[in-house]
């Protein structure tokens, strides 16, 4: 009964497409009607031949066919429905923007190790309390940046906490004001309406410009994050000595609580002093206020119901099929079954799959081979040769004439030994480029081997352990760059050392024989093993020096980070925009 009760459509405007149904039904009954005063006045003998029946023609099982279809259809299309299903919470309830300060203040050691060091702690346990809220990370100092825009996943958040400290700002300063208004942006540009903004900061030095940065539809509560008595602002991180001074004297950089208590109040949120218990998040997220999120979700959920259409539409899949001829729609269905399998050109799973998407997901699964095959991209085509080791195919199927497309032949190209081709493709992306720090160290490493004397042979196999890794990073772009943390030792060896030894290896693996041709003396023949299993330790500790060499790749997320943050400042400032702080950079 309940069901009946709740039983209504969703989209009842349809259902005024019965009404040519009806009409239709009229018609016809109106004609079968007006045929019956002759059905009287003939005998029935005779009433096939002299009354025409359009009745009896057409057919009454076809008519209640057609009927009984486009009821069925303009039901589904009205969206009949009667009960309701829970939905998960809306992501747009409890959408949060953390804004972390990274001026110099927050190299202060007052809370230890270092100020920016319990931030980012303090913004995992946040992390780790969110439920299914999105939540977006913004840093400033000067100006501000996206680390993460608006997202659900926090561990995206949580793998970018690490290098997040004020040396990758590219301008020292303090403009909170701008990092409020691009997290109101964040909001915007997602659809939100209702948000939260969190700033973490020890001080603002101009609270009226953040004001009146402020939305009302996004309150602003403030961590503080610092002490009262403060610290003075240590520059080793920033491979400078002693601590930050101005006109003389050292800076002590203080939390000031009534600045930044005025603030929340002023931006309609709460204030909290950085605590280590997790009391301060108790006071900056209430439960009271994750009751009202509960509760406004909730009430969301009751609001969807379950629309019963398509239902319906399966019992028209019988009439769909009846009303093609018979033949024609068994006949293709049977040429894709009787499609032999090795006709190439087609699969079932270009049903579903476009080309490059197939090859995708053949690289994903370590397949390059196959995916080079598949790509129709040509980006992606060479890309996947590369992968597959088949570097000449890949040097020549790399397009374009820019700066990385260079890069990405040369780098093909010392792969394959040709290192004379290799070194004209690096100077030609460094002169489209002459920022190009990867090509600017693979050219200076080519130019290394081809001052050897003689070059490293392709054909060596010593030589092919020992040569510098060209590698390809995540994006299909190829890529070598030694990193930057590694041991230097190994970085500056002679390639060729491991193919001599190798010879020497090979030459002593030989029984050792005198001139004569008569074998040496017991002595002499200890003393070559010895050397020899000297000479193999020391090719071994080579090849693990080497394979340690090969896996420093620069993966840092600090320098791509530093990186976008540079960027942005450059394009803003091309736009026009005045990045320069008039107070002072803490």
């Amino acid at each position: 009964m309940d069901a009946l009760a709740d039983f209504h459509f969703l989209r009842p405007m349809w259902l005024w497409a019965l009404l040519p149904l009806a009409a239709a039904a009229l018609l016809l009954l109106r004609q079968r009607l007006s045929s019956g005063a002759w059905r009287k006045a003939v005998d029935p003998h005779l009433l096939p031949w002299l009354v025409e029946s359009n009745w009896r023609r057409t057919g009454r099982t076809l008519l209640a066919t057609v009927f009984a279809a486009w009821a069925l259809a303009v039901l589904a299309l009205a969206g009949p429905t009667w009960q309701q299903q829970p939905q998960p919470v809306t992501r747009s309830g409890d959408a949060l923007v953390i804004v972390l300060d990274l001026t110099l203040s927050m190299y202060a050691e007052d809370l230890p190790p270092a100020r920016f060091v319990r931030a980012r702690l303090k913004i995992e346990d946040i992390l780790a309390d969110r439920g299914d809220g999105q939540t977006a990370l913004v840093v400033y100092a000067a100006d501000s940046h996206v680390v993460v825009p608006l997202t659900d996943d926090v561990r995206t958040i949580t793998n970018l906490l690490g290098p997040l400290e004020p040396r990758i700002m590219p301008l020292f300063g303090n403009r909170p004001d701008r990092a409020i208004r691009q997290a109101n942006q964040l909001f915007l540009d997602a659809g939100v309406d209702r948000g939260r903004i969190l700033l973490m900061t020890a001080g603002v030095h101009e609270p009226s410009r953040l004001l009146a940065a402020v939305d009302n539809r996004f309150p602003v509560s403030v961590l503080g994050v610092g002490t009262e008595s403060g610290a003075p602002i240590p520059l080793e991180r920033l491979n400078r000595d002693g601590q930050l001074r101005a006109d003389g004297q050292v800076v002590i950089t203080r939390l000031d609580e009534a600045v930044l208590s005025r603030i929340a109040r002023s931006g309609g949120g709460r204030y909290a002093r950085f605590a280590a218990d997790g009391s301060d998040l108790e006071r900056l997220f209430s439960a009271s206020d994750a009751a009202r999120v509960e509760a406004s979700d909730r009430q969301r959920e009751h609001e969807l119901w379950i629309d019963a259409g398509p239902w319906l539409v399966l019992l028209l899949l019988p009439v769909v099929l009846f009303a093609f001829r018979r033949g024609i729609l068994a006949a293709p269905l049977l040429a894709l079954i009787l499609l032999p399998p090795d006709a190439a050109a087609w699969e079932w799973r270009d049903l579903f799959q476009r080309p490059d998407q197939q090859a995708h997901r053949h690289l994903q699964s370590g397949r390059p081979e196959a995916a080079a095959e598949r790509f129709e991209d040509p980006d992606w085509r060479a890309t996947a040769l590369y992968r597959s080791q088949q570097y000449d195919q890949a040097a020549r199927a790399f397009p374009g004439d820019d700066a990385r497309s260079h890069y990405n032949r040369g780098t093909s190209l010392a792969r394959a030994e040709q290192f004379q081709a290799a070194l004209e493709q690096f100077e030609a992306a460094l002169e489209l480029d002459p920022d190009f720090a990867d090509a600017r160290y693979n050219k200076e490493l080519i130019e290394r081997i081809l001052d050897q004397d003689p070059p490293p042979a392709a054909n060596d196999e010593a030589s092919q352990r020992d040569h510098p890794s060209w590698d390809d990073d995540d994006e299909g772009s190829a890529v070598s760059r030694q990193g930057e943390g590694g041991d230097p030792d190994t970085s500056d060896r002679d390639p060729t050392e491991g193919a001599e030894d190798a010879q020497r290896e090979g030459d002593q693996t030989e029984d050792p024989q005198s001139e004569s041709g008569q074998p040496d003396q017991p002595q002499q023949a200890e003393q070559t093993q010895a050397e020899r299993e000297a000479r193999i330790a020391e090719d071994r500790e080579r090849e693990q020096a080497l394979e340690q060499w090969l896996r420093r790749i620069n993966d840092d997320p600090s320098a791509l980070l530093q990186r976008k943050f540079r960027y942005e400042a450059e394009r803003r400032r091309r736009e026009g925009h005045e990045l320069s702080e008039s107070g002072p950079p803490w």
